[in-house]
């Protein structure tokens, strides 16, 4: 018996090399490939290859989307439907099952959303109202359609607005950063992480003056369409609600003919304005004058980089890998955590330091829930 085992032995072993199968005492050999982009690229280089990517697209449409939406607390909801987006910030996303359905888009004045079962109402508000929905917990997803756009791809990145720097020391990405005011008076930072190995984006995230992340939209599975390249999974975290929709598209259409009742409000009875409703609430409170953007100076606002270490120009890749658009094994990149808040200059006219490490951090904002009862 023993005589045969070893008489077969080497025809075995012959087979499983044959066959790709790997013995135990195999080493799998390291590939090496090539970045796309060197990160080496100045501001203006990065975003001239970003907008080449898309350019001559303002509008896309699928028709067959899924949508999966995690709740605290709950089972997680699926969905399919469509979505549609034009540029300057039209966009719509409808989708359903048996017993729910979701409404969310923009138009040139207003954003809406609308889930059932729960509320019979559209909540809809103006654009110039977003900023003051975002400060108030109110149940309502964020919807920026200008940020939305630039995750979307069909608005073109302004050099002017952003600085490069380098990502996590060791990884392979190159960021975007820009730094705006907000209604509230504290600025608000938007990072846009670029994946130099692939050269195609991977995040779009937003944080507030004190490092908290109020809104990632994080891409995958990119794929050209008629020259255009689009992420066919775009999964937008909200920390804030600690909730989660994942987006998947297959067969994208880009630049369709998009008619003109597709960014019509939902057809309801019952529309509620929140942006009215809030201001109302909080004006006996607060003051009118405190619920609109401050007109003041813009104040000058420093950005301190992450520490990085430069790598080599060629990068190694592990021999098996998921092709979901995010690398694995030695360059696995992490989401930072912006240990460093944002600071900032006193403004001209205002005696008060607006965000200093000896000042006081504000009060953490209370978790809100959707009223999505799909269950």
């Amino acid at each position: 018996m023993i005589d045969h085992f070893f008489r077969i032995l080497p025809a075995v072993v012959a087979l499983m090399i044959c066959s790709g199968c790997q013995l135990p005492w195999q080493k799998k050999e390291p590939r090496y490939v090539d970045p796309a982009l060197p990160m080496t690229l100045n501001r203006d280089e990065l975003v001239d290859y970003l907008n080449r990517q898309n350019q001559g697209l303002e509008s896309w449409r699928c028709t067959t989307t899924r949508m999966e939406v995690r709740l605290p607390n709950t089972l997680p909801v699926r969905l399919k439907g469509n979505i549609a987006c034009q540029a300057p910030r039209h966009f719509r996303l409808t989708a359903d099952n048996v017993i729910a359905r979701a409404d969310l888009g923009s138009n040139d004045k207003r954003c809406w959303f609308y889930s059932r079962p729960g509320e019979a109402a559209v909540m809809t508000w103006k654009h110039e109202d977003s900023a003051l929905i975002q400060q108030v917990p109110s149940g309502v997803p964020y919807i920026d359609p200008n940020w939305l756009m630039l995750v979307l791809g069909v608005k073109p990145l302004d050099p002017n607005n952003y600085e490069v720097s380098h990502g996590l020391s060791g990884g392979r990405e190159l960021w975007l950063s820009a730094i705006e005011d907000s209604p509230s008076g504290r600025p608000l930072r938007r990072v846009i992480k670029v994946d130099t190995i692939r050269g195609v984006i991977r995040e779009h995230a937003v944080y507030d003056s004190e490092a908290n992340p109020l809104v990632r939209a994080q891409l995958s599975r990119h794929q050209s369409y008629n020259g255009h390249l689009i992420p066919r999974t775009v999964k937008l975290q909200f920390p804030q609600m600690d909730s989660v929709i994942t987006l998947t598209f297959e067969g994208i259409e880009t630049n369709p003919p998009l008619p003109e009742e597709l960014w019509r409000l939902p057809d309801h009875k019952q529309v509620v304005d929140v942006g009215n409703m809030i201001r109302q609430r909080l004006a006996p409170k607060h003051g009118e004058h405190k619920l609109k953007s401050p007109q003041r100076p813009a104040a000058r606002v420093y950005l301190e980089p992450p520490v990085f270490r430069q790598n080599d120009k060629t990068a190694l890749l592990p021999t098996e890998r998921m092709f979901d658009g995010a690398a694995a094994g030695q360059i696995s990149i992490k989401a930072p955590d912006w240990d460093t808040p944002i600071s900032f200059s006193k403004p001209v006219e205002s005696n008060v330091s607006l965000g200093t490490q000896n000042a006081a951090a504000p009060p953490p904002k209370p978790k809100s829930k959707w009223n999505w009862k799909w269950w």
